[in-house]
């Protein structure tokens, strides 16, 4: 596969790539400036994709709080309601 521009590449691309690179890394007959040219776009892929996945976090963060804000996130409260919902008879 051609080397694309990481910030291009979804997370699942750049973890495919990469375990292309590892696998031409592992093998024997890999050259030495292809070993460094492997590694300079690995190094760029891991990079890229911990931003990606720092980005996916903080937008997870916000809509915890957005719902946290709404009350849709209060299990104690549910509970409690959920209690009083279901009577034996």
């Amino acid at each position: 596969m051609p080397p694309k521009a990481a910030k291009s590449m979804s997370f699942e691309q750049s973890m495919a790539r990469l375990e292309e690179i590892s696998a031409r890394l592992d093998n024997p007959e890999t050259g030495l400036e292809e070993t460094i040219c492997l590694v300079e776009e690995g190094l760029k892929l891991v990079r890229s994709g911990r931003a990606l996945l720092e980005n996916a976090e903080l937008r997870i963060k916000v809509l915890e709080s957005s719902a946290d804000a709404r009350g849709l996130n209060n299990s104690a409260e549910t509970s409690q309601n959920d209690e009083h919902d279901f009577t034996l008879v």
